[in-house]
Parts: structure tokens; C-alpha cells; sequence
């Protein structure tokens, strides 16, 4: 009689066999799993504040799941009525101070602004693609250097400097008449995909304004090597600080899955690093050219050498004097799509286009044939451009906050170093601020709107530095556009929810805000009139 042994193998279903050995190893991985789990449930209680409301979220993912697929802002605005205007979340393991109204907005970043004043560090953008080089100022934590590098770059977006950028506004403004208009004119029935030309307008306001050079052409967005070159990094670095969709940013767990597909080549663990240098490369570049223009005396007036010029530059590194330049960069990120939500708004709502042309009429007729429009004020354009900002709020989540010391809600304590997030969005639409918000009417910044805030430029000690600069871009290409083109809806398609700021953009998730349509019929009100304005005839 054969003894009895016990087997070397454990039988599952009579057919999968796992040696012993290995079965030691899954259980052992299935133990320090849920050590992490349980260590990350710990961390994740630990950092909640206590005393403030919301939602707890899943083990490892936080709230995240409840964001997936939505428009980020809007889900919190919502959440806002559950829980009240200042709540936490979790994201990841982490932990985010919402604020969703105007009222709280304002004595959290207003009445407490020295506290609240900093940024976070992000895995992604941080450590990935900046990996320790330059920061450019919107990103960095408030520190003694970045304190320097706003007061250069306020200085030379002061109003006083603003005005002396009126030549590049109206020049940038009639290269996109002339575009559209070639596009108007070769296409069937006037019918325009705008996207190229909305493009070369934001890029070439970065790029003329920052260093005095631009692209001439809109060939040049794919022929030229170093533009082709910007707009692709730009376009990564917005989605690799994307602070919506990185979500190695909140789940730690991630970090190590994603190190082990770059060692087994599943995935590029340079890319990040490269854009960043890249990103770098070009900005260097593009810096010292306009050093030496500036040296010799034949720079155009523009942000940096301003910034170069000023005595307070002096004190900065090089390193310092080219983050002021990433910053003016991400300008385009949001000037981009608020143009082209303007055309497929103006293309739904005649009311308001006649309106606003006819205000142009009353303000002064000779502005239907003005090459230059940038120093006047008609006041409905006026109201027309800060209601786009708000209607639409691009950048419906502000860039983070963090707290730079504590910081005290309704008898909570916000520790230093927690991650805030400004829901503009929710800020543009309070009903205690705004009348009526979610209607579209420029006729509120007239009528007692003067204590209004756009809230899609931020609040307090961080509120973007380009806010006035960016508002009058904005006016003098409206205005423009308005004057020389009757816009209309593309024939044939029937969305009504194309202009709609939730369900009209390209993708609900996405850091900045744009939309999904790109054409519009864009019909010249008089050829010759506006040709005589481009200085053609």
C-alpha cells in the first residue's frame, strides 16, 4: 500500500493548479495590499478637517469616482447645496477645501488673502515634468521669490503698461479679420471652422505680447517648426497640470504601477521630463533673442521687456526672469476657447448681436471702419466681453490654492499646506451676486453691476496679474468681429446645445473649458469696409 504525501500543488476547480510557493507570494501581495489600504484609510481620516462637512468617498479613490464623466465644477456646485458653500472632499488620499459662492470666495481669499495665498505641489507637474526646474509663477508656492516674480510681471501689466500694448491688440485683432475673412470668402455659404484661426489669434497674443514676435500666417501653424513645436508642448504641459484627470496626483498606488510600465517599456518615462525641457528650450530661446533687442534698442514694446527694463528685474535670476515668461504663455490656455464660445454664442443669440451692433452705431459710427479700437470704451461691448468670462468661466475651477497658515470657517480649522479649490464656476452662477445667472445678459454689468466680480480671474492675493490686459484683448477682437461679420449658425445642424457652457463642451472632464462646436457662418456686413480697415485697398 502506497503511503499517503500530501501534493506539492492546491487544485482550484479541478483544473487551474498553483504551486505552493506561489500561492505563499499572492497571499503575502494580498496582505500588503490590504495593509495599504488600511494605512491609506488611516491617512485619508487623519487628513480630513474636522469640523468641515462633505462627502467621504471609496477607500483609495476618494470622491473621484463621483467625478467621473462630469464637468468637475458643476458636480460641486451641486454638492454645495448638500453639504454648504465651503466643504471638503477627498481626491485620491487627499484632501480639497471647495468654495462655491461669492460670499465665502471673498472672506476666505479676501478677508484671510495672506493665508491663503500659496499653491500645491502635484506629483505630475512638479515632480514629473518640471522635474526641480522652472515653475512658472501661477504654479509656485508662495515663497520670497515668487512674491518678486509678481511684483515684476504686475508692473508690467499695470494699466499704464496695458496701454501701451494697444498697437499689438489691434494688430492681433485685424490678423484675425483677415483670416476669417479669406475663410469666409473661399468656403460654401460662408460657413467657417473657426478653430486655426481662433488659435493664431490666442498664440500670436502670447507670443507678440511676451516677446514681441508672432506667426504671420496660419500655415505657419503647422509649417513652422518652432510654432508647431509650442503648440504642441503648451498643449501637453495643459493637460499634464490638468488638476481634474491626473490621477497619480491623488492615488499614490498609481506612482509605483506606472514606474514598473516604464521599466517593462509599456511606457515612455521620459515624456513627461522632455516636455518639460522642451517646454524650457524654447522659452530660453525666445528670451534671449529679445535680450539682445532689447540690448541694441530695437525691441517692440511687449511683457518681457518690460520686465527686462525694470530696475526691480535686476534682483531676479535668469531662472526667475523666464518663469514670468511660462506664465504669460498659459494666457492662450483660456483666451482660446472663450473666443470661440463667443462666435457659437453670438451664432444662436441674433438678439444680442444686433444689440451690440447697433451699440457700436450709437457709440460712434466711425468704430464700423476703425482700424484701431482698442483705446475706446462702448460700453455694451464692454458688459458683452465681462459677461462672456462669466457666462462661460473657461477655467471653471481656478488654479489650487493652498493654505499657507490656518485658516478658520464657521469654527473650523483649515491646516497650512491644504489644497482650495475657487469654484469659479459656482461663484459665476450665485444667485446672492448675480441675477438671474444662468441667462445670458451683458445689460448686468450696466445697470448697478460696478460691484460685480469676474471670478473667472480668480480672488485675492493670486487673481491673475493679466486680468485687465486679457479683458481688453477680448473687447477689441469682440468688437471687431461684430462690427465686420453678421455670424450665423452652420446650415444643417441642428444642436441646440451648442452654446450651452455644461452640455456644449468637448469634453466634460476637461481642465479648461472648450467647446465642442467649430464652425459658424460668418457673413461680412460690407467687403470693401473691411478690407479698407486690413489696409488691403
Amino acid at each position: 500500500m502506497t503511503p499517503y504525501t500530501e501534493p506539492d500543488s492546491l487544485y482550484f476547480y479541478s483544473s487551474l493548479v498553483i504551486p505552493r510557493d506561489s500561492l505563499y507570494i499572492i497571499l503575502f501581495l494580498i496582505l500588503i495590499f490590504v495593509i495599504y489600504v488600511l494605512g491609506s484609510e488611516v491617512n485619508r481620516y487623519l487628513a480630513r478637517v474636522p469640523g468641515l462637512p462633505g462627502p467621504r468617498g471609496l477607500p483609495l479613490m476618494g470622491s473621484l469616482p463621483w467625478l467621473w464623466g462630469k464637468v468637475h465644477a458643476e458636480q460641486y456646485r451641486s454638492w454645495a447645496a448638500q453639504y454648504g458653500d465651503v466643504f471638503q472632499v477627498q481626491l485620491g488620499n487627499r484632501t480639497v477645501v471647495i468654495v462655491n459662492s461669492a460670499a465665502s470666495a471673498r472672506a476666505l481669499f479676501l478677508g484671510q488673502r495672506e493665508a491663503t495665498n500659496s499653491r500645491p505641489l502635484f506629483y505630475v507637474l512638479h515632480q514629473k515634468v518640471q522635474s526641480g526646474s522652472v515653475t512658472s509663477i501661477g504654479t509656485s508656492p508662495w515663497d520670497e521669490s515668487c512674491r518678486r516674480r509678481r511684483k515684476v510681471a504686475a508692473t508690467a501689466l499695470n494699466k499704464v503698461a496695458v496701454d501701451s500694448y494697444f498697437p499689438i491688440l489691434n494688430l492681433e485683432s485685424r490678423a484675425f479679420l483677415a483670416d476669417i475673412l479669406d475663410a469666409s470668402l473661399s468656403a460654401n455659404n460662408n460657413t467657417v471652422d473657426f478653430r486655426d484661426a481662433v488659435r493664431k489669434f490666442a498664440m500670436n497674443l502670447v507670443l507678440t505680447l511676451n516677446y514681441g514676435t508672432r506667426v504671420e500666417s496660419l500655415k505657419d501653424l503647422r509649417s513652422n517648426a518652432m510654432i508647431a513645436e509650442i503648440i504642441h508642448v503648451e498643449t501637453e504641459i495643459t493637460r499634464l497640470r490638468d488638476t481634474t484627470r491626473n490621477y497619480e496626483n491623488y492615488i499614490p498606488l498609481l506612482r509605483p504601477l506606472n514606474r514598473l510600465a516604464e521599466w517593462t517599456r509599456l511606457r515612455d518615462g521620459n515624456y513627461m521630463p522632455n516636455i518639460g525641457k522642451r517646454r524650457t528650450g524654447y522659452h530660453q530661446m525666445l528670451l534671449e533673442k529679445l535680450k539682445e533687442q532689447v540690448t541694441a534698442g530695437i525691441d517692440q514694446p511687449c511683457i518681457q521687456g518690460n520686465v527686462l527694463k525694470d530696475p526691480e528685474s535686476k534682483g531676479l535670476t535668469d531662472n526667475e526672469i523666464l518663469s514670468v515668461s511660462l506664465s504669460m504663455m498659459a494666457g492662450a490656455d483660456t483666451s482660446q476657447p472663450t473666443l470661440a464660445w463667443t462666435i457659437l454664442l453670438l451664432s444662436q443669440r441674433p438678439d444680442v448681436q444686433r444689440k451690440a451692433y447697433q451699440s457700436i452705431i450709437d457709440a460712434d459710427p466711425t468704430l464700423l471702419t476703425a482700424p484701431d479700437v482698442a483705446h475706446t470704451r462702448v460700453e455694451y461691448i464692454d458688459a458683452f466681453t465681462k459677461e462672456i468670462s462669466r457666462y462661460y468661466t473657461a477655467l471653471k475651477l481656478g488654479l489650487p490654492r493652498a493654505t499657507y497658515d490656518e485658516v478658520h470657517w464657521k469654527g473650523a480649522t483649515i491646516p497650512p499646506k491644504t489644497m482650495m479649490f475657487v469654484n469659479s464656476w459656482a461663484c459665476s452662477r450665485d444667485e446672492g451676486l448675480f441675477e438671474d445667472p444662468n441667462t445670458f445678459a451683458p445689460e448686468r454689468w450696466l445697470h448697478g453691476g460696478t460691484h460685480y466680480h469676474q471670478f473667472a480671474f480668480g480672488i485675492g492675493g493670486r487673481m491673475c496679474v493679466a486680468n485687465h490686459l486679457a479683458h481688453k484683448a477680448l473687447y477689441t477682437v469682440f468688437l471687431h468681429l461684430i462690427a465686420h461679420f453678421e455670424i450665423l449658425p452652420t446650415e444643417g445642424l441642428h444642436d441646440p446645445l451648442i452654446d450651452d457652457p455644461l452640455e456644449g463642451v468637448s469634453e466634460k472632464e476637461q481642465f479648461v473649458s472648450a467647446p465642442r462646436g467649430r464652425t459658424a457662418r460668418l457673413v461680412p456686413r460690407d467687403i470693401m469696409a473691411t478690407r479698407k480697415v486690413l489696409g488691403l485697398i
